[in-house]
């Protein structure tokens, strides 16, 4: 009985020390540095800083780990590629995906990889075996609650729709209220154990726009950044929508595809049509929201703009940025002006 307590006694204690611990100031500030390192191609550093970010956190984030295992690789760093597998593994991911994965195709032939897959799917099955079902289902019914009328006819069913979001927005509110901010160690990060950056349950909290608002879900996601339950991107995303207000410039990069590119010829913004671009923004505001971004877990706007080329171009690592930018088709002249005027390209 004695142990009994002492295990239960230090099981409480690990579980309050991850409830302090912040991860905006000591987890997020050197995944940002081993994700630039990562652009400029520097994987030992990248895998030195992805280290201390895990160091300083009961549990890092699955992308993170996904990518110290891609560094790992092409540093032929076996030891440390199989480890943070494991920890990928330990998410719910499946190992079909590793396998399908360029980066770990080499591995594949290394004299270990068989005895990794094994260990793999035991910890994948138990992650699988404990992972909060309850709380994955009650999130689901929200999630098809909020499609079904969707599904069969946004327009005829309206009022119905706007009762559904209501009572969705409450059910959320309570099942946040009771568990905390669903993260990826509570319902796993994985559809099919194929890797998922938005949660559907995040459209459900988009829903609550300005005009249409139950319940403001900002002091919930902003806790959730700083308890390690949601990255801090996909948090201001969320909160750019539910808000109406961009301030931490998350929407950062988009492109305005056109099919009237001719009838466009000779305007001041032709030559950013149909191309990734950005609205330049004077020092000082762009010293304002770097600063605001930092303060949140976030890198600096020109930071930013290279995770998002990256991403855009080179799909070995996973790098959530490229599912933040926005493509809007646009054909009418003075709408393309509004978008484009004030413009750079991103290069």
């Amino acid at each position: 009985m004695r142990l009994f307590f002492v295990l239960l006694f230090s099981l409480g204690v690990r579980l309050a020390v991850a409830q302090d611990v912040n991860f905006i100031k000591i987890y997020h500030p050197f995944i940002n540095k081993a994700e630039l390192l990562v652009v400029d191609n520097n994987y030992n550093e990248a895998l030195e800083t992805y280290q201390k970010a895990f160091a300083a956190v009961p549990r890092g984030f699955m992308k993170d780990y996904f990518n110290a295992a891609v560094c790992a690789t092409y540093l032929s760093d076996a030891t440390n590629t199989y480890k943070y597998l494991l920890e990928v593994a330990g998410k719910g991911i499946s190992l079909d995906f590793i396998k399908d994965e360029t980066a770990f195709m080499g591995i594949q032939r290394d004299s270990n990889w068989r005895n990794f897959e094994k260990e793999y799917l035991a910890k994948k099955r138990g992650f699988d075996l404990n992972i909060n079902k309850g709380l994955q289902g009650k999130l689901e019914k929200v999630v098809e609650r909020d499609q079904w009328f969707r599904m069969r006819g946004a327009e005829a069913f309206a009022d119905t729709i706007v009762k559904i979001d209501r009572q969705n927005a409450s059910e959320l509110d309570s099942i946040f209220d009771k568990y905390g901010f669903p993260g990826e160690d509570q319902i796993g990060c994985g559809e099919g154990g194929m890797p998922i950056i938005q949660y559907p349950f995040y459209s459900v909290i988009r829903r609550q726009t300005p005009k249409n608002q139950t319940i403001n879900f900002s002091n919930y996601l902003i806790a959730a950044i700083r308890n390690g339950r949601i990255t801090p991107h996909s948090a201001t995303h969320i909160m750019a929508t539910i808000n109406g207000n961009d301030i931490f410039f998350v929407r950062h990069v988009f492109k305005i595809l056109t099919d009237e590119s001719i009838a466009m010829q000779g305007k001041s913004f032709a030559a950013n049509i149909n191309k990734w671009v950005f609205r330049q923004i004077d020092a000082t505001n762009e010293q304002r929201i770097n600063e605001m971004r930092l303060q949140n877990g976030m890198e600096t706007l020109a930071e930013y703009r290279k995770k998002i080329i990256f991403a855009l171009s080179d799909n070995r690592f996973l790098f959530p940025y490229r599912s933040y930018v926005g493509m809007w088709s646009v054909d009418d002249p003075n709408i393309a002006s509004d978008y484009l005027e004030g413009t750079v390209v991103l290069e």
